[in-house]
């Protein structure tokens, strides 16, 4: 289920059974020419990821809306961040994960009330290329993988 008003309808009265929450993670730093492009690239990415997970689990995961942050920041995104999930924790959501192809994050992982999933990405590319869908779906069936794990 995505944040949708469609999938909001459907997700109300059958919330006690979807338990688990994904946040996109997307960084970006309009100020650097040099870093949007990488950027804009790894939002598509995500979005791919994002979109494979929540169509496997439809009816179990909610897909959030994407968290925004300025690149290198992540130090004091922590509690906006922690505030965020808080605020989605009185849905009963049991789990949250929050995915991001940010390594930075994994400093501070400890420190979020979300399980942190941190996937190496491809730094630029096409997005429909094969080598990059063959990347895309091998990655989510691990990431899958992993959720599976927590629950």
């Amino acid at each position: 289920m995505r944040w949708t008003e469609k999938d909001i309808k459907q997700y109300l009265p059958e919330k006690e059974y979807i338990d688990t929450l994904l946040i996109p993670m997307i960084p970006f730093d309009p100020a650097s020419d040099q870093m949007m492009g990488k950027q804009a690239f790894q939002r598509e990415i995500n979005q791919i990821f994002t979109n494979l997970i929540e169509k496997e689990y439809r009816g179990r995961i909610f897909l959030a809306p994407e968290y925004y942050y300025i690149s290198g920041t992540a130090e004091t995104e922590v509690p906006r961040l922690n505030s965020w999930i808080s605020q989605f924790r009185k849905q009963p959501f049991t789990h949250v994960f929050l995915l991001t192809f940010d390594a930075k994050w994994k400093k501070h992982e400890d420190e979020l009330t979300g399980k942190l999933l941190w996937v190496p990405a491809i730094q630029s590319g096409n997005i429909q290329s094969t080598e990059t869908q063959s990347f895309v779906k091998e990655q989510a069936g691990q990431i899958s993988e992993l959720i599976q794990a927590y629950w």
